[in-house]
């Protein structure tokens, strides 16, 4: 019975303590957000872009077209950055926010992947003033029509004059002062030669007489100046490129205007676009980067389209090809003694934690030959809390240096990874309650269930102690045997004995009738030795 009871109290404390260690806290997942300050806004207007962390931690690449950037990166840590975007030109700027290749993830180190995009409306800057003022005067259209009521017209009298004029606009030559005559049409500042002047007002006009290509002609002296208007400005058709080029990236072949296509190469580029600058010949043309946005393993394809004055385009092209390489780097790190997670070699932060040891012992292997590899910070690991250790590998020719940062938390030994917070001690509390409740249903149910078993142990113990009395009688038939057995042993002994003294006895009469003779004496000689033999055996 007692047994029993201590099965079922062992297998209820099994449950409740499984129950707890499988209570661990959770964490909501892991994402980031991009805004900005505002969504629309003018051409050379600065604006912060906010990147907020929701329980992520790592660095993410920031990117935008048709603006500058504060910073093309930032670090979380579950924290919201900023970044100052100033816009370039009128259009529509997309900010593009992705995880770096050195990785983004939550507390618990799941991995926070995608790209976050936001776009911002710029507006060109508004020009204030008047377009130009409204020209008075007619422009001696053939409509017209007698002016007063009098039906007989005066010709108005010229005084004459010798200049040249220009005409304020595209007008009507008239061949007389009168309105419904023949007409000839002529451009904005076309030259003519003024022969007359008058200062009457004929049929609503003040007439001046003009010489247009050798003829004599009439025209409002309101559509006439002597100020030459100035010609027409022909819009550029310029769309070349001044220059053209990547940031730390060689364009094959180089640079020219006349040249529209060229290529590029990349290793392991990681960041989310192309630093390119390009500038136009003409300044009052455009320029458009595309394909810029997010550059990725393998060929890209890069335009750059020249919009000219008058709206004639080129198009120049860049083919980018971007080589996955391996970099220098460690190719194995092993901590005896710490479990380290996820290795890559290009991951290049991480965290551990320990207890006792007072120097880790860590295995790092450079990818490369020749390269060498120092670790910092691992000596006098004594105190309790965070240490950082970092292992630096340079390469043979010491020009590229790769650097691995491991942030080492040493625990009290004692000390639990995480402790439980309230809510998981009321739920393991609750859980014991229930299985303690259950234990005690158990036991009164065993106990109602198997009264018989009481009956079954006193037999036990009797039958156990039958045993031991019977193997005392055993013990005591053994001795008993032994001593019948040894007194058998001394009546055989004497019963010899005395069959030898009887025999002895039969001898000395048969020697008493009979003279000895020499053999008889050799043959007692020869006995005598027997009979002390005989002896010696049968003695004790």
């Amino acid at each position: 019975m007692k047994k029993n009871k201590m099965v079922v109290l062992l297998i209820a404390i099994f449950i409740f303590i499984v129950t707890c260690s499988l209570y661990t806290k959770t964490y909501a997942a892991g994402s980031f957000e991009v805004s900005a300050s505002l969504s629309s806004i003018n051409v050379g207007d600065t604006i912060t872009v906010y990147i907020k962390g929701n329980n992520a931690y790592g660095k993410v690449n920031i990117s935008a077209n048709n603006a500058t950037l504060s910073a093309y990166s930032v670090f979380l840590q579950n924290d919201t950055k900023t970044v100052n975007l100033t816009a370039k030109s009128a259009g529509t700027i997309t900010v593009s926010v992705t995880p770096a290749s050195e990785g983004l993830g939550d507390i618990e180190e799941n991995p926070i992947t995608g790209t976050k995009t936001i776009k911002i409306t710029v507006k060109a800057p508004s020009t204030g003033g008047n377009q130009g003022g409204s020209t008075g005067g007619n422009n001696g259209g053939s409509s017209g029509g007698n002016s007063g009521g009098t039906t007989t017209v005066t010709e108005p009298k010229f005084t004459s004059a010798n200049k040249t004029v220009y005409a304020t606009g595209d007008i009507n030559l008239r061949s007389s002062w009168s309105t419904s005559s023949s007409a000839t049409k002529i451009s904005k500042g076309t030259e003519l030669k003024l022969t007359g002047t008058s200062s009457q007002r004929v049929n609503g006009y003040v007439w001046y007489r003009v010489t247009y290509n050798g003829q004599t002609k009439y025209v409002s002296r309101d559509l006439v100046t002597e100020t030459k208007p100035e010609e027409k400005e022909e819009k550029s058709n310029n769309t070349n490129l001044q220059s053209l080029s990547i940031e730390g990236v060689e364009l094959t072949p180089a640079f020219s205007a006349n040249v529209t296509e060229y290529t590029a190469k990349l290793t392991n580029y990681k960041e989310q676009s192309l630093r390119i600058n390009a500038e136009a010949e003409d300044s009052k043309a455009t320029v458009k980067v595309e394909g810029n946005e997010e550059i990725k393993i393998g060929e890209n394809i890069i335009s750059i389209t020249v919009t000219a004055e008058n709206g004639t385009t080129k198009v120049y092209k860049i083919t980018v090809t971007n080589e996955e390489k391996e970099g220098l780097g460690l190719s194995s790190l092993v901590i005896k003694g710490a479990e380290l997670k996820d290795f890559s070699p290009s991951k290049f932060n991480y965290e551990i934690e320990f207890k006792e040891l007072d120097q880790l012992q860590i295995e790092a292997i450079a990818n490369e030959e020749g390269a060498t590899v120092e670790i910092i910070g691992n000596e006098n690991l004594t105190e309790l809390g965070e240490h950082i250790i970092t292992i630096m590998v340079t390469s043979a020719d010491g020009e590229q240096i790769a650097t691995y940062t491991i942030t080492a938390n040493k625990l009290a030994v004692e000390e639990a990874k995480k402790e439980l917070n309230m809510k998981s001690i009321l739920i393991c509390a609750l859980i014991a309650l229930v299985v303690l409740v259950a234990i005690v249903i158990l036991i009164v149910r065993y106990v109602k269930g198997n009264s018989s078993a009481e009956i079954d142990y006193v037999y036990n113990d009797n039958l156990e102690n039958s045993e031991e009395e019977n193997k005392e009688e055993n013990q005591e038939e053994v001795k008993e045997t032994e001593i019948n057995t040894n007194k058998e042993v001394e009546t055989k002994e004497k019963e010899a004995k005395q069959e030898e003294t009887e025999t002895q006895k039969e001898i000395s009469e048969t020697k008493k009738d009979k003279k000895p003779t020499v053999d008889d004496l050799y043959a007692d000689y020869d006995d005598e030795p027997t009979k002390k033999r005989g002896k010696g055996r049968h003695s004790k």
